[in-house]
């Protein structure tokens, strides 16, 4: 795809955020002892706010991920398990799902609450919610960027993703948002080759098992 250069200088830059988001944290209530947790994205949406930048970039409107869009790249029975609310799961075939869902599929955490494991909480109301938004989110705005909408983007998206295997949520990570988006954006927009670079501050061998051959997997890491 080719977009003229003096075009580009007319695009904005594109944001997107959900306050939903802010929703996925332990039932616990005690932020100060989970490092993955509302605080961080506040910080970054407040320090936009001081700096004058968030008035300067377009506002996108986010959106809740499909199952189908999930299962791109994660499993039939890992999409329903952390893509479904308990308030839905009732509709959905049991059979897909190996058996109703119960408490024995997470953890108990010392805090009280429940997780995949110590890093990685779950909130049965709230947190399938948040992560499909934090998923939507990431593919609504490049999509965005991928069709000339806009020059570039930031989303302000969590749960992290890079973590998350096909079928095994770990690290704060239940779906892979940046591999989901590549792998649409192949599908459905003919994108060519796609550049990830990720910066991580241990060795991650996730977001690479979740994306294509034509996919070139970029780690700078801070160890």
């Amino acid at each position: 795809m080719h977009i003229n250069s003096s075009y580009l200088l007319c695009l904005s830059a594109g944001l997107v955020y959900d306050s939903l988001m802010l929703k996925h944290q332990c039932v616990c209530g005690n932020a100060h002892i989970h490092p993955e947790h509302a605080g961080r994205v506040q910080s970054i949406w407040s320090r936009l706010q001081e700096t004058g930048l968030l008035n300067r970039c377009e506002r996108i409107r986010g959106r809740k991920a499909s199952l189908d869009e999930i299962q791109s790249v994660h499993s039939e029975f890992h999409t329903l398990l952390y893509g479904t609310s308990p308030l839905n799961r009732h509709k959905l075939d049991h059979k897909k799902l190996l058996g109703p869902i119960s408490q024995n599929m997470y953890a108990v955490l010392p805090c009280g609450g429940i997780g995949v494991d110590s890093d990685t909480v779950w909130n049965e109301v709230h947190s399938s919610a948040a992560v499909r938004m934090a998923v939507g989110s990431v593919i609504e705005l490049a999509f965005k960027v991928a069709a000339g909408e806009l020059k570039n983007g930031f989303a302000i998206v969590r749960p992290p993703g890079h973590h998350a295997e096909e079928s095994t949520a770990m690290g704060f990570c239940f779906f892979n948002s940046v591999a989901i988006t590549a792998k649409l954006l192949q599908q459905k927009l003919g994108v060519g080759n796609i550049l990830i670079v990720d910066w991580v501050r241990s060795t991650n061998q996730i977001t690479n098992s979740t994306t294509s051959d034509n996919i070139l997997l970029l780690y700078i890491d801070f160890n």
